[in-house]
Formats: C-alpha cells, structure tokens, sequence
C-alpha cells in the first residue's frame, strides 16, 4: 500500500514538471514572436527606400548648334606630273613626307641636256665675237664715212676756186660711195649676227629650261599622299608622278536645310568632332555660304574651314560638324541623364529630404551631357540621376552619392 502510494506520488510529480515545463515554453515564444512583429516595420521601411545618386541643378552657359555630318577634303590636291621624257635618277620624297613648296621630288637624268647646252653655249660664244668684230667694222667704216664726207666739203670749196681738178673731187665721191655700200654690207652682217646670237640665247633658255623640268619640284607646301614612281624607270611627259595634298586649312562641307541656313553667317564659330572619337574635337569657323539652293536637295551649301589640323584630322577623315547659332547665360542646367520621358512630356524625380517628388520640365538646349531646364526647377534644386527607374511619386530614397 505504502509502495503504490510512492509511485503514485511520484507520477505526480512527473506530470506537474510537464505541465511546468510547457507553459515556460509558451510564454517565450509568445514573447520573441512579439519581439520580431515589433521590429518587421522598421525593417520593411528601411527596405523600401530607394538608393538614388543625386546631382545640383546649377546656373551656367549653354549654346545652340546646327549639327550635320561629312567628310573633310583638302585645300587642294594635285597630281605632280613630269613636263619632259627622262629616266629617273633619284626619288627624293616617298609617302607621307611633308616637302615644301618647290622642294625636289625626283630628279631624271639630264646627261644628254647638259651636253646640248655646252655645245649651245660654245656656238653663242662664237658667234657673239663675230658679232663684236662686225660692229668694230662698222664703226670703223661710218668714221671713214664721215672724214670722208668732210673731205668731200673742203675739195669742192677747193674746186670752186679751181685749186683742185674735177677728177679729184669724182674720186672722192666714188670713194665715199664704197664705204657707204661696205656699211650697208657691214649693217646687214651686225643684223644677222645679232639674230643669230638671239637665236642661240633662246636655245639655250630651252635647253635650261628643259634641265630644270628634270627635277620635279612639288607646287606647294603639303604631303605627299602617294608616290607612283620608281628609280630607273622610264617616265613620259605629263605623267604622273605624285600625289601633293595641303593639309592645311581643311574644309568641312556640310548641307543645311534652306531654314537652318539662314541661322549662319560668315566667320560663324563651331565645332568639328573626329567621327571615330567624338571627345575628339578642334575649333573652326564658317568660311563660306553658297549663294544658291540646290534644287534636287533643297539644302545650302556651307563650308567650315579649320586650321592646324593634327592626329587623326586628315583628308577623308569622317566627321561631326558643330556650327553654333545662340548662346544663352544663366541657363539653369542639369545632368541629361536626369531626365525621363513618358508620352512625350519630360520630367525628372527631385530630391526633398527622404522623398522623391516628380516634376514635369520643359526643356531648352541641349549638349552631350547637360540640359537646360527653361521651367520646372530652380538653381541648386537636387534631381536624381541615377536610381530613377524604381521610383514612384512620393518614393522614399536613400542617397548613395550626392
């Protein structure tokens, strides 16, 4: 009886300790599960912020451009002939040399040219001393003229008072007569020779001439953008030798539309950007504006000129052609990438405290990176640049960069 009462007791005791131990474990679970609902709000609103980059909306100066694209071209580009038949002695520049104007190209060989020209200069020789032994002559032959012509005066004074006879005086005359033809003679030779002197100085002109056309000197200062021959070879006249392009200027033509063209004048500045590396740019200005609209385009010629060009500007360069019309100061101006479009109207996110409120823009000029804001902000308003996709009205934001 005594055992079964321990027993029970016992099991008694078991019980109460289960009992115990359950209502323990359902009172701190009770409590961690109150613990945690308290702090899911405070978790899922700091999950619900939206991180953003921020940028300042800031007062600057912004232009207006006409853009068009095109190929530049040269001042001018010549092929550099030979004026005579030769074979080529030396080949003094090759393929992109800068030359200067009337520096030496080639040189084909004026052997035979130079013989003709001391053989010319020998005949010159000659004949100039004959030239000066005949004028010796004739002067010598007109001061007899005129000693006799005297003589001839005294004689007849002499045979008007009968001191000399009448023979005398026909012997002078006849005299005189001979040395008047030998002059007519003398004259006639000092002509001839005279010709002939001029004869051989304009063969020798030639023949330098000639030996100058040997060498082949480039027309202008520029580069050489091909060379077509070779030493040894054979080359006729006019053929072409060389390929002379000036780089500089460089033109740029572009074709506006007939409205757009009246936005340019002469001497108007812009902007020409290399094609294959637009950040890649030089300062130009407006050279000249056709008078004439194309009637198969309906677009107006304009040619930019830019000079000392460098790097990658070269002939057949293809590029972006920037010619400025209007330049606004104090425009408000902010990241372009900060603007959103939605059926056709703009509108960016701004920044107020923990919130993003969208605002509606209207929007003036623009550039590679920065926009001009002619209504919706103000200077120094903060828009969100980045982030903006996942934004709504009213969005809380969290600022990752600023």
């Amino acid at each position: 009886m005594r055992l079964r009462i321990k027993v029970y007791g016992f099991l008694a005791l078991v019980v109460l300790l289960a009992v115990g131990g359950y209502f323990g474990y359902q009172m701190r679970s009770g409590t961690a599960q109150a613990a945690n609902k308290a702090a899911e709000p405070a978790k899922k609103q700091g999950q619900d912020a939206v991180p953003v980059e921020l940028a300042k909306a800031v007062s600057g100066q912004i232009s207006s451009y006409l853009v068009s694209t095109t190929n530049l071209r040269a001042l001018r580009e010549v092929a550099v002939a030979s004026q005579t038949e030769g074979i080529v002695k030396s080949v003094d520049a090759e393929d992109g040399d800068a030359v200067k104007a009337n520096q030496v190209l080639c040189r084909l060989d004026d052997t035979q040219l130079k013989i003709r020209l001391q053989t010319a200069e020998q005949r010159l020789a000659q004949a100039k001393l004959q030239l000066e032994k005949g004028r010796v002559r004739q002067e010598k032959t007109e001061a007899q003229i005129k000693n006799g012509r005297e003589d001839l005066q005294r004689y007849t004074k002499l045979y008007d008072e009968k001191l000399v006879s009448e023979r005398d005086v026909a012997l002078l005359k006849y005299k005189i007569e001979e040395l008047e033809h030998d002059q007519r003679v003398s004259n006639s030779e000092t002509r001839e020779l005279t010709h002939r002197v001029e004869e051989l100085e304009a063969e020798i002109a030639q023949v330098n001439l000639e030996i100058a056309r040997t060498q082949i000197r480039a027309p202008f200062s520029g580069y050489i953008i091909e060379r077509s021959v070779n030493l040894g070879q054979i080359v006729r006249n006019l053929e072409s030798m060389f390929k002379l392009s000036d780089f500089s200027p460089l033109f740029a033509d572009v074709h506006l539309a007939e409205a757009e063209a009246g936005q340019v004048k002469p001497n108007q500045a812009a902007i020409i950007r290399l094609g294959s590396n637009l950040s890649d740019q030089v300062t130009a200005h407006v050279a000249r504006i056709s008078p004439v609209v194309d009637q198969s385009s309906g677009t107006v010629k304009v040619t930019v000129e830019m000079q000392n060009a460098q790097g990658g500007f070269k002939p057949g360069a293809f590029v972006r052609v920037e010619i400025k019309t209007d330049t606004r100061q104090n425009a408000v101006l902010i990241p372009k990438k900060a603007i959103m479009e939605e059926d056709g109207q703009h509108f960016v996110y701004v920044a107020n405290k923990d919130n993003a409120n969208r605002v509606q823009v209207n929007l003036g000029y623009q550039r590679e990176d920065k926009v001009e804001v002619l209504r919706g902000l103000q200077v120094g308003q903060q828009v969100v640049i980045a982030g903006q996709g996942a934004l709504k009205k009213g969005s809380k934001i969290r600022v990752i960069q600023s």
